[in-house]
């Protein structure tokens, strides 16, 4: 009988001593004057000694204490700083942080970013192409000089893998840049046409409203003075303050039913 067998054999017990009215009991922990296992045995206890030696030496070194200390020792495997999720973009000790500099420079002075988010996406792009050039120059110390065959063919493939992540990043970056200056302009065609349809209706209820108040007018295609005070109250009537009121005020009392009437007796 194996162990599974076994084991199902003692449930099965254990219910029928319940069923006929038997307490089950728990298996018992085994007391201290009990013999250890084979196991246990086998362990050899530590001395006073020794126990008072481990102590004495976990307080020399628990580690750092400053946040400058936390810093510096969140870097000790740090090995290819390739890998973003363990913590944020890192410049290798071999590297030169004024190219980098320059990179990112040249990223701003070419898509001048007007806002934050289009900031983050830009240096993000810097960051990327950075770190998909490392990853490629880590490839290539992995593959012989003369020859070009790969010596080391498990970092390799890593550095490739990373490589290609830090591409693909790049690309995403600058097509939501893309995508998100498409959409502002969208936005600004769609509030110029809106603008131009409102200043239209305007002066389309200006003309209709001076229509009603001088029927007299004379054709107001002919006219091209009478058309532009027009315009420019139709324009003022879109704030409906109080320049529209005095631009209002002049225009009746220049092409009002009166000085209609005087300007066809001189004629």
């Amino acid at each position: 009988m194996n162990r599974k067998e076994r084991r199902a054999a003692a449930h099965q017990q254990r219910k029928i001593d319940r069923k006929a009215g038997f307490p089950s009991e728990p298996p018992q922990s085994p007391t201290p004057n009990e013999p250890a296992t084979e196991k246990e045995s086998a362990k050899p206890p530590i001395s006073e000694a020794k126990l008072n030696s481990n102590r004495a030496n976990a307080q020399h070194s628990c580690g750092a204490r400053t946040e400058a200390g936390h810093a510096a020792s969140s870097q000790n495997h740090t090995i290819h700083g390739l890998a973003r999720h363990n913590g944020p973009f890192r410049l290798l000790p071999s590297e030169d942080p004024t190219d980098f500099e320059a990179l990112k420079t040249g990223l701003v002075d070419e898509y001048e970013p007007a806002t934050t988010t289009e900031s983050i996406l830009v240096i993000g792009m810097a960051e990327s192409h950075w770190l998909a050039n490392r990853a490629q120059r880590l490839a290539d110390l992995c593959c012989e000089t003369e020859t070009g065959l790969v010596e080391h063919p498990e970092p390799f493939k890593l550095y490739l893998r990373y490589e290609t992540t830090h591409r693909r990043a790049f690309h995403k970056s600058l097509n939501d840049l893309l995508k998100l200056r498409a959409a502002q302009r969208k936005a600004e065609v769609g509030f110029e046409a809106q603008k131009r349809k409102d200043e239209a209706q305007s002066l389309k209820n200006v003309e209709e409203e001076l229509e009603k108040e001088a029927p007299d007018f004379a054709d107001l295609s002919k006219n091209t003075e009478l058309r532009d005070d027009i315009s420019r109250l139709g324009m003022a009537s879109l704030k409906k303050g109080p320049e529209y009121e005095a631009l209002k005020e002049q225009f009746t009392a220049k092409w009002g039913p009166k000085k209609e009437a005087s300007q066809s007796a001189a004629a």
